[in-house]
This record gives structure tokens, C-alpha cells and sequence, in this order.
């Protein structure tokens, strides 16, 4: 049986997802480091608000914050919703737009011609071209080749597994060092035909590092943004208890608790994992994220957390820890000063030295 039949980003998918996400956010907050620290002092000028939406990503999407008024809160989805929609366009790898470039006329573009486009997608598709060299290549915003034919397998009438042979005439597609921007005319190009870029490793952390900041450059400093579970929070709840936001992290394999829980503010929290987009062949699970080294999906670990103030940062090494083996991912997050938490296929939970900051 499939379970879900989409592949890279889903397909109006999210009312089946939304009871299983990853992070889910505490109602209460509590403070860093596990110390009993003074409590923020409580202030009758703010309330809590709480809004849901689910047209953008193709995901729930989550705000909970402090404002001085329904009004202000009412502004402050406002800025959020307006700045998300616009990254949900842009990098939109499915569907056409009018008048608009995005990653989808960049690909039906391979071999054809440059594509103008925003600057934001010139931006995105240069961090995803330094973060393959930091990753060792286990980030590949060029994988679009490989990642098409795993979704048409999936999509069948009866899914089955591509073969290698198949897999391997893709891969030849996706050099990174094929993908040709200029920046001074703002021009992707994509020079073979049957190139194709997919952005699902970074877009929505661009997506969401912008929208908060744009929230917080408003004036809104107490807040957290969860977008198909993934998440960043600025400072903490102005509800005189604590002064951080508590995030609890979900057993892959049951996910009715959690292995669990963190304190953060100021800081994003990206999960990668193979138990919401699976699908099952002959008795065998197999999942959305490939590893580029293989082709096939990746399958050390159930899923893989990360910690970090920037969300960009946090999913593209969501991605990559997930993929990579523990020990070679501990080096590629010391050199963002990240932090990771493991759950293995047994259940066991593996971290990071200095995940305990985040406790």
C-alpha cells in the first residue's frame, strides 16, 4: 500500500500530515539551560493569539504569538502570510504563475534558454550551490532529474522502484557546476535539456528566515513560526512564566510522544525524517529524501534534527545529517556551530555535544 504518492514537496497533502507533525509547540515556556532563572515579568498590555493556515507550502502553517491587540496580531499574520505566499511562488517547482518566473520556468526552460527571475531565487540557488560544497554534496539543488523519476515511479498504478540503470542516465544531469547564474542580468540557465533544479532543501527556510525577519523588523519580538512543523521562534512568550518556547521532538516511529523536548528563542529547529512522505514496495518503507551517493533514498537514521538561529542553515543541515553518516555530519555541524539530535531506526537518540544548550 502507498501511503502518500507525492514525491519531493506534496501534493495537497497536508489534512492527512497534520496530526503527525514533527515539532509541535508547547503552550508554556520555559527556561534555557534547565536553570531557574527569573520569570519574564507579566504584562496586561500583550495576549496571546494563535492563527492556522494551510494554502502555502502545501503545509499547516502555525503562528503563535504576543500582541497588544487582536489588530496588531491581525498585522503581524498579515507580514507573515504576505512574505511565505511570496517564497511559494517563487520557488514553486510544479506550477506556472502569470507573469511570474519561478523555479518551474526555470526547469521547463533546460537547454533552451536563460530565465530571468527574482533576486531571491538567484540568492537561493547560490547558498544551495555553496552549502554542496560544504555539505560533501549531500545537498543537491541540481538532484531534480533523480528526484522526477522516483516521483513517476511513485505515481504509477502499481509503485515500484526505479532501476539503477535509469537512476544513473539522470544523475548525469545533475552537476551542480551545470547550473549557470548571472548574476548582473538575474538569469538562471540550465544548459541540457532535462535539467531540472529542486529547491525542497532550502526554499522553506529562505522562506521562513524572511518572514520572521520582516515581522521582527515590524516591531514583533514574541513569536513562533511553524511551517509543516518546522520552526522558528523569536523571544520568548510574554505570559510571565518563562522566557523561551518549548518545541517537543516527535518518536519517528510512534508519534503519539516525544524522544524530547527543547527550549529555544531567537533560534530555528528543521527535522528531516522518513515517516510522514513514505511509501511501501514488497513489504520494504521507502521515503522522499535521496541520498545523492546512491540514488536511493537514505537510510541511516529515522530522522535528524537541527538546531540553529538561522532557518536556511538549520533545513539544508536537517537534510544533510540525515543523509550523511553521524560521524562525518558532527563535522560539517561544528563548522556552523550547529546543533543535532538523532533517532535512530531502534529508537535509540544520538546529539551533539552542546545540544544540552538548547535543554
Amino acid at each position: 500500500m502507498v501511503n502518500v504518492t507525492a514525491f519531493g514537496r506534496p501534493k495537497r497533502l497536508f489534512l492527512q500530515a497534520v496530526p503527525v507533525f514533527i515539532l509541535i509547540i508547547m503552550l508554556t515556556g520555559c527556561s534555557m539551560n534547565g536553570k531557574n532563572e527569573d520569570p519574564v515579568q507579566p504584562s496586561s498590555e500583550y495576549t496571546r493569539f494563535n492563527h492556522i493556515f494551510i494554502d502555502i507550502f502545501d503545509t499547516l502553517i502555525n503562528i503563535i504569538g504576543y500582541a497588544r491587540s487582536q489588530e496588531d496580531f491581525d498585522h503581524l499574520k498579515n507580514l507573515i502570510y504576505d512574505e511565505l505566499h511570496h517564497f511559494h511562488i517563487l520557488f514553486d517547482g510544479f506550477n506556472e504563475y502569470h507573469r511570474i518566473n519561478n523555479i518551474r520556468t526555470i526547469n521547463e526552460n533546460a537547454g533552451i534558454q536563460p530565465v530571468e527571475v527574482h533576486n531571491d531565487i538567484i540568492t537561493i540557488l547560490k547558498t544551495g550551490i555553496a552549502f554542496y560544497h560544504e555539505t560533501n554534496g549531500a545537498v543537491n539543488i541540481a538532484i531534480g532529474p533523480v528526484t522526477n523519476i522516483w516521483r513517476e515511479y511513485i505515481k504509477a498504478a502499481e509503485p515500484r522502484i526505479p532501476d539503477k540503470t535509469t537512476l544513473s542516465a539522470a544523475d548525469v544531469l545533475t552537476h551542480i557546476g551545470d547550473v549557470i547564474i548571472n548574476e548582473e542580468n538575474n538569469t538562471v540557465f540550465l544548459p541540457h535539456a532535462g535539467m531540472s533544479l529542486d529547491t525542497g532543501s532550502i526554499g522553506k527556510g529562505y522562506a521562513v528566515r524572511k518572514a520572521a525577519q520582516k515581522a521582527m523588523d515590524a516591531g514583533f519580538d514574541s513569536f513562533v513560526l511553524s511551517v509543516g512543523g518546522d520552526i522558528y521562534a523569536a523571544n520568548g512568550p510574554r505570559n510571565g512564566e518563562r522566557n523561551a518556547w518549548r518545541v517537543g521532538i516527535l518518536n519517528p516511529r510512534n508519534t503519539g510522544e516525544f524522544v524530547d523536548t527543547i527550549l529555544i528563542n531567537n533560534t530555528a529547529v528543521f527535522t528531516s525524517g522518513d515517516y510522514l512522505r513514505f511509501f511501501m514496495v514488497d513489504g520494504t518503507r521507502y521515503h522522499h529524501i535521496i541520498n545523492p551517493r546512491t540514488l536511493m533514498p537514505a537510510d541511516r537514521v529515522s530522522s535528524a534534527t537541527v538546531i540553529h538561529p538561522d532557518a536556511v542553515i538549520a533545513e539544508i543541515l536537517s537534510l544533510a545529517v540525515f543523509i550523511l553518516e553521524i560521524d562525518e555530519a558532527r563535522e560539517i555541524l561544528a563548522n556552523f556551530n550547529a546543533e543535532a539530535i538523532w533517532v535512530l531506526a531502534d529508537g535509540t537518540v544520538i546529539t551533539t555535544n552542546g545540544y544540552d544548550t538548547f535543554r
